[in-house]
């Protein structure tokens, strides 16, 4: 039997006891190559759809913009950051259920928080590639609840799961909407994208529960622990009483993002449909969940398209999602921003005043 060597020079970048990247590789990461590849590739795409498919007058759409109601706009803004509150609350929810960092949870952070772990994610999926907020998110909890990455990572991604089954239910609220009002066609293809997304994360939940077990034991030792904590950390989130409070958060956090969507719409005095709205806003969060920087080129095609669809006019399209992206995407790269400078700056200072002095 070999003895496991002992000389090995550490490594800065990576928590050994956790198994965990540091911060400073996540930071690394937010503007690496692929990240800086996946923003031109949605600046050519976004370049070409306002070039050859869209026809847009820039001296109407900049008089759209140039005359909201700042009054309104503050108010979509106050709404919309309510929301990472209500978000906050649910991971609370998720996270103690889950056991995350053992004694029933009692070491989760509190709502304001975990609120501001969920910004400064978000603010890592808007400027980096393959959604590392995510990732940055079960790192963050892990740490700040002595927990493991893997299993704090599985409240994540039960956290993803609840909100695109959010997601669908408000989406068939406003297909019914629309259906009564009679003035717009419903967009099938966000219905049937909606119930592709929970389709495939629901199968994902229910293979990790039949077959999760004799999966793991195909994989290397390391590996196969690291996935049955996050297995643990994904399906321990999910139970019977606790469910029905996460998903009425949920879905009010995503009512606070239409509320936004709307309070745009009129602080640019656009007269829409709600039902528009709900859609456009939904399809929105969907259209995020593309792997480039905050969805930048697919949001903006997209929902552009969309509204057009609805029988908006180009210049009203592009002025109302330029309006909105500036909250949705350019707020949370400032506000994010700063919060996970100033966080990790802390932190930094708080774990150098209590690091151990070294004696002669």
């Amino acid at each position: 039997m070999s003895e496991t060597p002992t000389n090995q020079t550490p490594n800065p970048d990576h928590n050994s006891e956790s198994g965990m990247p540091s911060a400073a590789t996540l930071r690394r990461r937010v503007m690496s190559l692929p990240t800086l590849t996946a923003i031109l590739v949605g600046a050519v795409l976004l370049g070409f759809a306002m070039w050859r498919i869209f026809d847009f007058e820039w001296e109407e759409v900049w008089s759209y913009i140039k005359n909201v109601h700042p009054g309104k706009y503050l108010l979509a803004l106050v709404l919309y950051y309510l929301s990472f509150w209500l978000r906050g609350l649910r991971w609370s929810l998720l996270a103690k259920t889950a056991n995350i960092g053992g004694d029933n949870g009692k070491n989760v952070p509190g709502t304001t928080a975990l609120s501001g772990i969920i910004l400064m994610g978000w603010f890592a999926n808007s400027v980096a590639f393959l959604r590392l907020g995510d990732a940055y998110r079960g790192w963050a909890l892990a740490k700040e609840a002595k927990s493991d990455f893997p299993s704090s990572l599985g409240t994540v991604v039960a956290e993803r799961v609840q909100d695109m089954a959010a997601v669908l239910i408000l989406v068939l609220a406003a297909a019914v909407w629309l259906t009564i009002e009679g003035d717009s066609e419903v967009p099938v293809w966000v219905v049937i994208a909606a119930f592709a997304l929970v389709g495939i994360l629901v199968s994902g939940l229910v293979v990790m529960r039949v077959a999760g077990e004799r999966l793991s034991h195909r994989l290397p030792g390391r590996f196969e622990a690291a996935y049955i904590n996050f297995q643990r950390g994904t399906l321990s989130s999910f139970s019977g009483r606790g469910l029905p409070p996460q998903i009425t958060l949920g879905i009010l956090g995503w009512l606070l993002e239409i509320a936004r969507f709307y309070f745009v719409a009129d602080a640019m005095g656009i007269e829409i449909s709600f039902g528009i709205v709900m859609f456009a806003a939904l399809a929105n969060a969907m259209l995020t969940t593309i792997p480039t920087p905050g969805g930048f080129g697919f949001v903006e095609g997209g929902l552009t398209g969309l509204l057009i669809l609805f029988g908006r006019s180009h210049n009203e399209a592009i002025s109302l999602v330029a309006v909105d992206r500036t909250i949705s995407w350019l707020s949370v790269v400032l506000f994010g921003g700063i919060l996970f400078v100033v966080w990790h700056a802390v932190k930094a200072k708080k774990s150098t005043s209590t690091s151990p002095v070294a004696t002669e």
